[in-house]
């Protein structure tokens, strides 16, 4: 028992410091939409600064790689911390656009760095879907703290005070990032910025992050303000900070036990079920059953979001590598997702576009199953 406490330590480290680096970007999804204006953003470039920072991943994730493999670990991580505690106190400082670019790029590098060593932490533990389960978990509470601590903050002080205290908040991921011990290296591969045609699984993770993390993340507020006209900015902000929330509270409550589950019954199985639920939340949040859509796909993604490092690694003897190419994937999903949710804020036949992207969503879980079955045959 103890062996398995002091194995997990690393994992929880990394956890933890990617958890409060998460803070000010989380409430920023909320406050953003809503209240750009406050902080000196045209709204126009909502879409623009919500994916700049990951676009910045898709780019840059080989060269992370690379840095990895050169100098370990524990230094990346220790400066990538630190940069997110910085970019999270000049989000509300209302410099201009050049600087909130220039803080969602240095984000996006910093998070890349932060996630995939703390995925590859938790894949050195012998229970992979375990380690993922609570490696997630973990990661949601630092965005849970931010979502419901921001909407309070906003309503008695500042934008630029709200983000600077979430900054403040933040800075205990530096302590757990100083804390980790490093791990053994990979070699260094060739750089490569090579594309090649991805895998079922990869295009199955580029569409669903695509749908929810991307689409429907900046959405929220206007399916929001569609289904509770009467409501005030402030209301909408907190709402849309509310159904974040919650998305987190599940990731955190649930992600233990699907590691759990897809341990016992298959990580394939448990995968393909959450992705054929939130495909019905998205046809339910778009076409006029808003909360209970919302509910739906935020309680499930979670499950599928947390399971994504374990199947994309399986068989794989390159475990960091499998992991940085399915986040890439990830990234640009939701990139451009948040990218097309900005430009579709005011549509009015988003029922037509989410009902197409579930479609696409069901035929490539169906894929991905038949394939599954194969590779155990």
């Amino acid at each position: 028992m103890r062996k398995h406490v002091t194995e997990m330590k690393l994992p929880m480290y990394a956890s933890f410091s990617l958890t409060f680096a998460l803070m000010g970007d989380a409430f920023l999804y909320s406050f953003l939409p809503v209240n750009a204006l406050s902080i000196h953003v045209p709204i126009i470039w909502i879409g623009t600064i919500l994916s700049i920072n990951r676009f910045t991943r898709i780019l840059l994730n080989p060269l992370i790689l690379r840095v990895f493999s050169r100098v370990g670990f524990r230094l990346p991580v220790i400066v990538a911390a630190v940069v997110s505690v910085v970019a999270t106190a000049g989000y509300g400082a209302g410099f201009g656009i050049a600087v909130m670019v220039l803080l969602r790029i240095l984000w996006g590098i910093s998070y890349s760095v932060l996630r995939v060593g703390a995925i590859t932490y938790a894949m050195d533990y012998p229970k992979k879907g375990l380690a993922l389960g609570v490696s997630q978990s973990i990661i949601e509470s630092g965005p849970l703290l931010a979502l419901l601590v921001g909407p309070v903050l906003f309503d008695v002080v500042s934008p630029r005070l709200t983000f600077f205290i979430i900054a403040l908040l933040s800075t205990p991921g530096i302590y757990f990032a100083l804390k980790l011990e490093e791990r053994g290296r990979t070699s260094a591969r060739p750089l490569s910025f090579k594309m090649s045609f991805p895998s079922i699984f990869n295009r199955l993770a580029f569409l669903s992050a695509f749908a929810v993390e991307g689409m429907l993340v900046v959405l929220i507020g206007s399916l929001l303000v569609d289904a509770q006209p009467t409501w005030t900015a402030v209301e909408i902000t907190a709402a849309a900070a509310g159904f974040l929330s919650f998305r987190r509270i599940c990731s955190l409550l649930i992600s233990p036990f699907a590691g759990w589950s897809a341990d016992r019954y298959g990580l394939a199985n448990i995968y393909s079920g959450s992705i054929l639920l939130i495909c019905l939340g998205l046809i339910l949040a778009a076409n006029g059953w808003v909360l209970t859509g919302l509910i739906l796909v935020f309680t499930f993604y979670n499950i599928n979001a947390s399971l994504a490092a374990g199947a994309a690694s399986s068989g794989k003897t390159d475990v960091t590598r499998a992991v940085s190419i399915n986040a890439t994937f990830r990234d640009a999903g939701s990139a451009f997702g948040a990218l097309a949710g900005g430009f579709l804020l005011a549509n009015d036949h988003l029922d037509l576009i989410f009902t197409a992207l579930t479609m696409l969503l069901i035929l490539f879980t169906w894929k991905y199953c038949r394939e599954s079955r194969v590779l155990l045959t």
